[in-house]
């Protein structure tokens, strides 16, 4: 299921990113980043992945809109 959010502050020009359920393997991924490079950096580039957004846009995102993604993708770490 897919979850789309529409950014407070719009970034690169995205107004919203849709982000996709993550597979198995990249929760995974996501624990082991967490553990070698901390929570923030796991989870940007779990953004990033799902969303089909360059790290770097997921970086310059306000702190509400990164919130907000992380909310939906956390939910699968559960």
């Amino acid at each position: 299921m897919d979850e789309t959010v529409t950014l407070l502050a719009p970034v690169d020009g995205l107004t919203e990113i849709t982000l996709r359920e993550p597979t198995v393997d990249e929760i995974a991924k996501v624990n082991d980043d967490a553990q070698k490079f901390g929570a923030v950096r796991a989870m940007k580039n779990l953004i990033a992945s799902m969303a089909h957004v360059e790290i770097a846009t997921v970086g310059r995102m306000g702190a509400r809109d990164f919130n907000a993604c992380n909310k939906y993708l956390s939910g699968f770490f559960e």
